[in-house]
């Protein structure tokens, strides 16, 4: 199984990176277009990590979650 979605779970922020072109779409087509980036991730606050969570996991898209 490919994972889309590499998210690297901090306590206040953490970081999505999409792995594939398929991931990157979604990501263009969900989330509000002013995101942050640092070091190459998308900077998501922690509590909209689990309805992000749920819109792939509906999408048919696979995640691994790194926690730091």
């Amino acid at each position: 199984m490919d994972i889309h979605i590499l998210l690297v779970n901090g306590s206040n922020v953490s970081l999505l990176y999409p792995k594939t072109e398929r991931a990157t779409q979604w990501i263009e087509s969900q989330l509000s277009t002013d995101y942050s980036v640092f070091a190459k991730g998308i900077v998501v606050e922690s509590h909209f990590i689990e309805p992000i969570l749920k819109g792939l996991k509906q999408s048919d898209l696979s995640y691994l979650i790194q926690r730091n």
